[in-house]
């Protein structure tokens, strides 16, 4: 059934594509069907600013039916993903993950999940995005923190939307499962007769669910074949059968079926009010909630090494159960007020503050469903804002310099952040006596303060100039406690402390755009920017037996900042009439890359009642790295060739990166970066049946990752989507989407190294004496959505 409902999706959608982004402040449509009930090809534009930057509204990715902005990013120019199978949350910009890419909401920064400040965006539906700016090199007036890049989440709001309300409602099919999960949306948003109140809220709620299948195959020096894969340079690729198990020579083989279960409730509104044509106040809100449930049954084989030496008749079986709850909420202030016909002033006051609970336990099936482990998860972070800035012309001054045009940003930006952290770990509790209990906490302060200027001019009718400097200066605290215990000894380390640094900045910015004909342009731009470390890199506690078991890390509060020198340089053509052809070629100069290192004293030297013979490790600025690529993204109709109701879209980017490896000495890739990411389909419009169709094909290439003990590769087949509109009347319309229709899958293989320390670890790794290979598949379900909207 399955596979007939598959092939019928593809037969249908033999062509097709996302649509194409629009220009970065497109003017408001006169009437909402305008925006929801279309026929015609969307496409990207060229943007007006000087910075390079790339605009895709809600037009662009709605065919598709995004479930969340991860859902939209996946068609994005250059971004990839290296989460779960199915799962989009943690964008790479060129390839650049870990806090190397910066997501900002209406143009400033967010409050992240993760301790490393990354931001989860596959917890924004994308029902209350109006757009989404990529900047590839940044301006002065925004946070330095992308050295990637930077993706800007443009929410809705009463001035880009026209008066109307917007509903929809869906139903999303696991097809694997035969899961059904529902959404709902209603969108409101109208003004004044005098247009000086405008107003917009939106409300989503959705269920998600996402199946997961895993096969994990383990193999030592007891497995047949062990050596010559290892003599070969291999990564256990050569030696697995996760389709025919009883011919494995695995030392053991994991199943595990996975499956999530997510409520996701959001909120987004604004209000508007203008009491003059030069000054208007806009106060917004949002709220996202969302509810996880998760269930893991595993099941572990054991075998000798022989081949068929699995005993498949006897698997322990354990299982998972996660309990997650996390809410976002933030509120904010905007006013904007025009001085004089040359100057304007605006500020923004802003509040943000995220929460994560969540638990998590493992049992024995085996014992009655006796608890071996667990975590307890409890984080609060909370950032206060505040900003202004003014802009003045300057036409004396640039008549004077015989200058188009001249204009002075200057601005300040505090921020005010807490970012409490508590995480407990249970360990051993089916070992009466033995059971090992670490409790951990953390409190972040953070105070920044800000200044930047930037310079623009028109030099001459065709081009345009932008210089900009951005300083900031960062003070951070951090109180941490750690305690632990075990039941034979109680409490063998307690950990507590205090400690305080400071980073100052300076970031200059500067770009150019030159539009050599009507239809041409050439985009110049160089930029400093900055990665900040991980906060669990900087808060000095200690971390018992790693990376070995006879080891400790400590973090290290005087760790300066990654910076990073970025070079662009992009052409763009126009095609007569809609449509765009560009590429662009970058390069990032990395210094102060950050890394885990042997400070050279003993384990035992972090506190009495460590009791451990090994090293002390702790994090540094090891050294610098390069990273390279070119970046091509075409998106237009066929209208060229007579086909005006067709349109196309491809993007391709390829990746290069260099790091020197601190264990092997050698050059590697930056951690996670495939070696590309391309994006393409095809767009079909039917006018006489008020109908379209298309499809999108993605795909990217293999990324690593290498720490200490550790060699691990990510590879993932490519996603084929599709979806068929149909259009009723002028208000309504009815889509069919499918997503994952290839049934892709990722594999993950390691090459773990052992040792009694680290140092052993790291001399057994340069030598390539491999104490293990741990290869996954892993798997998820097609999936299927249908959805109304309709325009009142």
């Amino acid at each position: 059934m399955r596979q007939r409902l598959i092939s019928a999706l593809l037969v249908s959608t033999c062509l097709a594509a996302p649509g194409f982004a629009a220009a970065q402040t497109p003017a408001a449509p006169q009437e909402l069907e305008e925006v929801v009930v279309t026929g015609q090809i969307t496409f990207r534009d060229r943007t007006e600013t000087v910075a390079p930057a790339l605009v895709y509204d809600q037009k662009f990715f709605e065919k598709f039916e995004p479930v969340s902005v991860g859902d939209q990013l996946k068609r994005v120019p250059g971004i990839a993903f290296t989460s779960d199978i199915g799962e989009y949350d943690s964008p790479q910009m060129r390839g650049l993950g870990q806090g190397f890419t910066q997501v900002l909401v209406n143009g400033r920064p967010i409050p992240g999940a993760g301790n490393d400040r990354t931001v989860f965006v596959d917890r924004i539906p994308a029902e209350i995005i109006d757009r989404i700016e990529i900047i590839r090199s940044p301006s002065a007036d925004i946070d330095s923190q992308g050295v990637g890049g930077t993706i800007n989440i443009i929410l809705k709001n009463g001035e880009s939307l026209p008066p109307g309300v917007i509903a929809r409602v869906g139903m999303n099919h696991d097809v694997d499962k035969n899961k059904w999960s529902p959404s709902a949306a209603l969108s409101v948003s109208g003004r004044n007769a005098d247009e000086t109140l405008l107003y917009s809220f939106t409300l989503d709620a959705q269920r998600r669910f996402n199946n997961k299948h895993t096969i994990e195959e383990v193999f030592e020096e007891d497995s047949e074949g062990f050596d010559a894969e290892v003599a070969s340079g291999g990564s256990g690729n050569g030696l697995v059968k996760f389709f025919d198990p009883a011919n494995s020579v695995a030392v053991e083989r994991v199943q595990e079926e996975d499956s999530r279960r997510s409520t996701d409730l959001s909120f987004n509104g604004d209000v508007t009010w203008k009491p003059n044509d030069s000054t208007s106040l806009r106060m917004d809100a949002f709220f996202l909630s969302t509810k996880r449930k998760e269930h893991q049954d595993t099941f572990i084989f054991e075998g000798d090494g022989s081949r068929g030496g699995l005993d498949l008749g006897d698997p322990e079986h354990e299982t998972q159960d996660a309990d997650i709850k996390q809410d976002s909420y933030g509120v904010a202030a905007l006013f904007e007020t025009k001085l004089d016909e040359n100057t304007s002033f605006e500020s923004q006051l802003r509040f943000n503050q995220f929460k994560d609970d969540s638990f998590e336990e493992t049992y024995s099936e085996d014992d009655d469903h006796a608890p071996l482990d667990n975590t307890d998860t409890q984080a609060t972070d909370t950032e206060w804002t505040l900003d202004g800035s003014f802009k003045r012309k300057l036409p004396g001054l640039a008549e004077a310099m015989g200058m188009e045009s001249l204009g002075l940003k200057i601005g300040a930006a505090g921020k005010a952040k807490k970012r409490n952290y508590h995480l407990v770990t249970s360990d051993d509790l089916d070992d009466v006596g033995e059971e090992k209990i670490s409790d951990g906490r953390f409190k972040y302060r953070e105070k920044r303060f800000d200044t930047f200027a930037v310079l623009e001019a028109r030099l001459t009718p065709s081009i345009k100039v932008e210089a900009g400097v951005r300083a900031e200066y960062t003070k951070a605290k951090q109180d941490f406690t750690t305690v632990l215990t075990n039941n034979e000894d109680g409490i063998v380390l307690t950990d507590r402390g205090s400690v305080s640094s400071d980073e100052f900045q300076i970031n200059p910015s500067a770009h150019l755009q030159w539009e050599i004909t009507g239809n041409d342009q050439i985009r110049l731009s160089v930029a400093r920017t900055v990665r900040r470390p991980s906060i669990d890199q900087l808060v000095p506690s200690v971390a018992r037996e790693s990376p070995g078991d006879d080891d400790a890390t400590i973090g290290n509060p005087n760790l300066e900042f990654e910076t990073s020198l970025g070079f662009d340089a992009g052409f763009e053509h126009r095609f007569a009439g809609r449509g765009i052809l560009g590429i662009n070629l970058f390069r990032r100069d990395i210094s102060n890359l950050i890394g885990l290192v042997s400070t050279g004293a003993d384990a035992d030297s972090v506190g009495a009642g460590s009791g451990l013979p090994g090293s002390l490790y702790s994090y540094e600025n090891l050294g610098d790295a390069k990273v390279w690529g070119v970046e091509f993204d075409l998106s237009t109709p066929l209208s060229f060739i007579g086909l005006e109701e067709t349109g196309v879209f491809a993007n391709y980017t390829k990746l290069w990166s260099e790091r020197r490896d601190p264990i092997s000495g050698e050059d590697i890739r930056i951690d996670y970066q495939p070696e590309y990411v391309y994006n393409f389909g095809v767009t079909q419009n039917l006018p006489t049946w008020d109908a379209s169709f298309g499809f999108s094909y993605q795909k990217q290439g293999e990324s690593r990752f290498v720490t200490l003990g550790e060699i691990e590769t990510q590879r993932y087949d490519a996603n084929l989507e599709v979806f068929i509109e149909k259009r009723i009347g002028k208000s309504m319309v009815l889509r069919l989407s499918a997503n994952n229709l290839l049934d892709s899958a990722s594999r993950q293989t390691e090459r773990g190294y052992d040792g009694d320390d680290g140092e052993e670890i790291a001399e057994n790794q340069r030598a390539n004496d491999v104490d293990a290979f741990e290869v996954e598949h892993e798997e998820s379900s097609p999936t299927i959505l249908i959805t109304l909207r309709a325009v009142f």
